[in-house]
């Protein structure tokens, strides 16, 4: 069967055909279909000429099978340090016989490299660090999904995660209405306790713009609350977009990457419309990557640069530490052993980690912050990431990636870990939901609303009798 009703090579761009999809409860039908999806093998050798260029090229030819980077993989490493998990093994025997095959490649094949790729591989690029040549299998497994999803072999969740990015510019089916709707209805429902605030929409020359994972006005739009009591305690200038708000992109996960450039480009158009001084991102690791960090080549920027500097969530919160914009009232700071998770798209990949740690120091009394082990650019994937969360076919591997994160928070000796990252914040909870170790989880917003100072001017007035 060239191609499928549902699993097939053709990406989801209309409502009608997501909603099919999206029919297919758990992806039986599409699954189904992918055990006869036929390999293009002429469009996969065309595709390996116009996009595998000499750095791919290079990295596969020059690896020296040392085994260096196994242990620098948390699958490898709670997966009984089997041979197969190991990262170059893992590429080579797959990307690697693509390439030396030129595309002539099987069905079969094609879903084996679909299952390492998507349950084996995290994208995390901590074994890039420990390659003697350099070599980073976390980018060669990105271009690897992007050839398999251009092939039809995607996972069921990121073919409808891409869609939802094509059809409704957000990895859910929220709509520009739905989140200026969202905007409106949690700055009333806070302005009792915070008089005066506001949730501004589409304010011109603002300092900061403000964007955010669809999966709160989805399902936490108490985030939203959030984020607009700190910048009004802050004093901010700031805005949201009416459009262009959501920085999440599922597509980076599915290898999508028109999807990703049209998602980049939707923000950078609300930053050219708007023209804020500075736009910050929320809590989100693989957010400010496909905005930040990748999202400038996707939009074909030649500096490499987004249209104004682009903060993390982290990075605006201790700047305003720091400059007094908010100040916390000593008696409140965390007096319990806490620690962090450093999240590896801010972390490891942008250089957050002392920036993260700058807050801690505000938020924890000294002597109860505790670091995980290893910790910084040194820290292991939640065992979450690049996807992994949010795929039911490989649920049963993604929870046992979740056991080395799991033995880094036991060591610790915590109850309270910092998790200023989606994708960490959901990997921790189902953490605890699936062993059960007795922790708790938060992201920064709530910390930090919870022990500031309130100035006395916009604290709410007491009705007269």
């Amino acid at each position: 069967m060239p191609e499928g009703i549902l699993c097939n090579k053709t990406p989801v761009t209309t409502q009608e055909a997501l909603e099919a999809v999206l029919a297919d409860k758990g992806g039986k039908q599409y699954y189904a279909e992918m055990l006869e999806l036929e390999v293009d093998k002429a469009k996969l050798a065309t595709s390996l000429k116009n996009t595998c260029k000499s750095r791919i090229r290079t990295w596969l030819e020059m690896c020296a099978h040392c085994g260096l980077c196994a242990d620098s993989c948390f699958l490898y490493l709670c997966n009984d340090r089997k041979p197969e998990q190991v990262p170059a093994y893992k590429i080579q025997s797959t990307l690697g016989e693509i390439v030396k095959r030129n595309g002539d490649v099987d069905n079969a094949f094609m879903r084996n490299a679909m299952e390492v790729a998507w349950s084996q591989c995290t994208c995390c690029n901590r074994c890039g660090q420990y390659c003697p040549y350099g070599i980073d299998m976390g980018i060669m497994f990105g271009y690897l999904r992007g050839l398999l999803y251009s092939q039809g072999f995607v996972p069921w969740e990121l073919k409808i995660g891409a869609g939802m990015h094509r059809v409704f510019k957000a990895q859910m089916n929220v709509t520009d209405e739905d989140w200026t709707e969202t905007c409106e209805w949690m700055a009333e429902e806070a302005q009792d306790e915070w008089p005066g605030l506001e949730i501004p929409i589409d304010k011109e020359n603002a300092d900061i713009m403000y964007t955010v994972n669809a999966r709160e006005p989805k399902h936490y739009p108490e985030d939203i609350s959030e984020a607009a009591i700190l910048f009004h305690v802050a004093g901010e200038n700031w805005t949201v977009p009416s459009s262009g708000w959501e920085q999440t992109s599922l597509s980076l996960f599915a290898g999508d990457w028109e999807a990703c450039k049209q998602q980049v480009e939707h923000v950078y158009a609300a930053i050219d419309r708007l023209k804020p001084k500075r736009a910050c991102g929320t809590e989100c690791g693989h957010a400010h990557r496909a905005t930040v960090i990748e999202g400038p080549y996707w939009a074909g920027r030649p500096d490499g640069l987004t249209p104004v500097r682009f903060l993390h969530y982290v990075e605006w919160l201790e700047e305003a530490l720091r400059l007094g914009k908010i100040k916390i009232d000593p008696a409140k700071r965390i007096k319990q052993p806490v620690t962090l998770q450093d999240s590896c798209n801010y972390i490891r990949n942008y250089g957050l980690k002392e920036i993260t740690r700058s807050i801690v120091s505000y938020l924890v009394e000294p002597g109860y912050f505790v670091e995980m082990s290893p910790n910084k650019e040194h820290n292991y994937c939640c065992g979450g990431g690049g996807g992994f969360n949010g795929m039911g076919i490989f649920r049963p591997q993604r929870n046992r990636a979740l056991m080395v994160k799991r033995d880094q928070i036991l060591a610790t000796g915590c109850k309270l870990v910092i998790a200023p990252c989606h994708n960490c914040w959901d990997a921790i909870r189902d953490l605890e939901e699936e062993f059960k170790i007795g922790i708790k989880w938060s992201f920064l917003k709530p910390l930090v609303i919870h022990m500031m100072e309130v100035p006395e001017h916009l604290k709410p007035k007491e009705e007269e009798e």
